[in-house]
């Protein structure tokens, strides 16, 4: 797998996604292995979402520009701190939207099959888009109601958690999902559906940013919304509503603070040397138990607990010692993702060889 580091703090997770060789970590690792035996499939989901509302967005009554890199900012979750119900409220529709989105999973999806033919059928949009699927295609009308609902939430009842080999979603799928819907619109600026349909990106976003527990799930739901706000920028520049222009001008430029804050505390964490070998400093192992005990954010806690797992099986005697007592604490925790990520890390088997595996290439 890629490491972290190199994946976070090149900026190059959605291209390594979207090249298909993303890793997980509780960030994202492919967890197949030539070694391993293919996995059994997932039932498939069969039903149908139900009728949902989407409210109107809130009106702005006053707004602020969030100083992410003024003092006081640091303890700051990485989240946006501008309201988005402003640009584009959830809808209220039932069920979890991770059922239907399960099924395109690799490896164990049962329609997987599906989205590799959906992939080829990608065409270029203009824009800086990239690869987009046409205006009608199946796949891409039948994810519209799916953006309605209020909840999407794949850990642990959907994936369980299983440390650095926790599934993911079908990121590349959520992506191209995302950026199909903006390029419907900027094809029709003038349609009654292009502001919905920027809408629906960034809602498909917020969606993916619920679980908040694998930080490469968080950065493509971070990418979509801001392609979403972006297209709203756009169409709002082309029809000279400069209300919503600067409400989409203030949530994109809180778009890159929050990757760079990711890059940050990965890098922070990260024990694990361009070599393969584990660096285990005290100065790592104080952050990694700072980070699994008082973030904010879950993800963040996770990946902590991930790197004192490493410390466990490298560490010295006292750093060991140290990073059992906070696992144990955590597999207590009342969160139920946080506490099976800390159930795990003592029975991990994290040799050099499997150290050299999670270091990846350069």
């Amino acid at each position: 797998m890629n490491r972290s580091r190199t994946i976070v703090l090149a900026a190059v997770a959605l291209v390594v996604l979207l090249a298909g060789t993303l890793g997980v970590r509780l960030l994202g690792r492919e967890t197949a292995s030539a070694s391993k035996p293919a996995p059994a499939r997932l039932a498939r989901f069969e039903g149908a979402p139900l009728p949902a509302r989407v409210p109107d967005p809130k009106p702005a009554a006053s707004l602020s520009v969030p100083c992410w890199g003024c003092p006081g900012s640091d303890g700051w979750p990485v989240r946006f701190r501008t309201d988005l119900d402003l640009l584009a409220p959830l809808g209220d529709g039932e069920g979890n939207a991770a059922l239907w989105l399960k099924d395109f999973a690799r490896q164990v999806g049962a329609r997987e099959a599906e989205v590799d033919a959906a992939m080829k059928r990608r065409v270029d949009a203009p824009g800086g888009l990239g690869k987009v699927l046409p205006a009608d295609d199946p796949i891409l009308l039948e994810a519209e109601p799916w953006a309605d609902r209020a909840t999407m939430r794949f850990y642990p009842d959907v994936f369980p958690i299983e440390g650095f080999e926790t599934r993911i979603p079908n990121l590349l799928l959520s992506l191209t999902l995302a950026k199909s819907w903006v390029a419907r619109a900027a094809a029709h600026p003038g349609s009654a559906t292009a502001v919905e349909d920027c809408r629906r990106s960034i809602r498909w976003g917020r969606l993916l940013r619920q679980d908040d527990t694998t930080v490469i799930q968080d950065l493509v739901g971070l990418a979509c919304i801001r392609i979403g706000a972006q297209g709203l920028y756009d169409l709002a520049a082309r029809r000279g509503d400069q209300p919503l222009m600067l409400v989409s001008a203030i949530v994109l430029g809180e778009h890159a603070p929050q990757r760079l804050r990711t890059a940050q505390v990965m890098t922070k964490l990260d024990v694990i040397g361009a070599a393969g070998s584990a660096e285990v400093t005290d100065r790592k192992v104080d952050d990694a138990v700072s980070t699994a005990t008082g973030s904010p954010d879950r993800r963040f806690r996770g990946e902590a607990i991930l790197q004192l797992a490493i410390v466990r099986s490298a560490g010295s005697s006292a750093q060991r010692s140290r990073a059992e007592k906070v696992l144990d604490e955590l597999a207590a925790s009342p969160d139920p993702v946080t506490s099976a990520c800390a159930r795990w890390a003592p029975a991990a088997k994290l040799g050099p060889g499997e150290l050299e595996k999670l270091a990846g290439p350069d």
